[in-house]
């Protein structure tokens, strides 16, 4: 019987230590970290200048498109949709801005992209643009990441730390011609992307803590 009571006192601490990892979790950024506006494009991207806060912002040069497509949808109905039409030296893409940030707190800036070109003939930038909303200008940006889309969606992502004098982050997503050679030619579609704190080390111990917590219990139960 003591046993028993043993057990049974064993399962209540480590149920309420789950429930107490779950509440923390729950309410804390790593929870709601995603701070981008209509992440998987689902409302349509503007053409219409700043402010770009709150929405996504297509551009595109001569002979490239940035567009809603309902055609390839990672989830939803819609993904962003990136196209040139054999033209050289030409580019498009989507941005948007995340305010209010702060220097030195790490950022994580991902999704998933496809394509459904065959031969894919231009290349992608991924970046994060930093910049001061007083001044409204830019204090800096990461190096461009240049991943390769493929026929499945894929992730991509880039992490990076805001810099002194910056309280912004521009994410950018865009395709271009500039290194192809004649011309440039595809199709690239993205969808459910993020703009994330990274999360701080005591987040990450609450995860592994609760991992612990929960085979502990499956043992008990067993």
């Amino acid at each position: 019987m003591k046993r028993l009571f043993t057990t049974l006192a064993m399962k209540h601490k480590l149920l309420a230590l789950t429930a107490a990892l779950v509440f923390s979790l729950t309410n804390s950024p790593f929870a709601a970290a995603n701070l981008l506006a209509n992440p998987g494009f689902e409302d349509p991207i503007t053409f219409d200048g700043p402010p770009f806060v709150g929405s996504w912002e297509g551009f595109n040069g001569g002979g490239a498109s940035a567009f809603n497509s309902s055609l390839m949808p990672r989830t939803g109905l819609q993904s962003l949709g990136l196209s040139i039409s054999t033209t050289p030296n030409t580019f498009a893409g989507a941005l948007q801005d995340v305010s209010g940030l702060v220097s030195g707190t790490e950022y994580t800036w991902g999704g998933w992209h496809a394509t459904t070109s065959s031969p894919l003939s231009l290349g992608v930038e991924i970046r994060i643009e930093w910049r001061n909303s007083g001044s409204n200008t830019e204090i800096s940006r990461t190096p461009n990441l240049t991943p390769i889309p493929s026929a499945a969606y894929s992730p991509f992502s880039l992490t990076a730390a805001v810099p002194i004098g910056a309280d912004t982050a521009r994410v950018v997503y865009a395709i271009q011609s500039f290194s192809t050679n004649p011309f440039g030619n595809g199709t690239v579609y993205v969808d459910d992307v993020s703009f994330a704190v990274v999360p701080e080390p005591s987040t990450m111990a609450l995860l592994g803590l609760g991992g612990l917590a929960l085979v502990a219990i499956r043992r008990q139960r067993a």
